[in-house]
């Protein structure tokens, strides 16, 4: 499989805990909801771009933004179930996500990762930095993701995404801009 097209996904499907319940998605950070600036980084490398999200949907419409929401059939097993959403919805040869609740992620990132997906289109790919991995910054192939996704959710004890990345087959794409991982996902984290 080459890759030939690319949709790019937020993540923003998740019940937000820690965040008291609030959609991190909408929550304004440097005087914008979560969501844009992920958003227009996507969009600058990708053909289109829409939002995993379960709750607020008319408000993530009101951005202007196509919103899927969970696969039914296993809306428990969050965040796969939205990952799976996205593969049925996009239209294209690979798939581009990133989650809500990390604003300051840039469009060198998602570069890096398209490169690495041109050299092994067949693979799933995730930005990883010095202090961990980040499977939810990761670009898919679409059609044989979607239906591998589908077999793990349907035998798997755990719905770990990156055991179902190793099942699938993968690899890192190392990324030393640690401020691009602000993950902002407590009410501390905005003071």
């Amino acid at each position: 499989m080459v890759l030939t097209s690319l949709s790019g996904a937020v993540l923003a499907g998740g019940k937000s805990t820690r965040m008291g319940g609030q959609d991190k998605g909408l929550l304004l950070f440097q005087n914008e909801p979560m969501v844009m600036p992920i958003a227009r980084a996507l969009r600058s490398v990708s053909d289109s771009v829409f939002v995993n999200a379960n709750r607020h949907v008319e408000e993530y419409s009101a951005l202007g933004f196509e919103v899927i929401s969970d696969h039914q059939d296993y809306s428990e097993k969050e965040p796969l179930s939205g990952l799976l959403a996205c593969l049925i919805r996009a239209d294209s040869s690979h798939l581009l996500v990133s989650p809500c609740d990390t604003p300051c992620i840039t469009e060198s990132a998602f570069v890096a990762l398209i490169e690495a997906s041109r050299i092994s289109p067949d693979e799933i790919h995730y930005l990883a930095g010095e202090f961990g991995n980040h499977p939810l910054h990761a670009i898919l192939p679409v059609q044989s993701a979607r239906g591998k996704l589908q077999g793990f959710l349907d035998d798997a004890g755990k719905y770990s995404v990156l055991a179902f990345y190793e099942v699938f087959g993968c690899k890192s794409v190392f990324w030393n801009k640690e401020s691009d991982f602000l993950n902002v996902n407590t009410p501390d984290s905005f003071l």
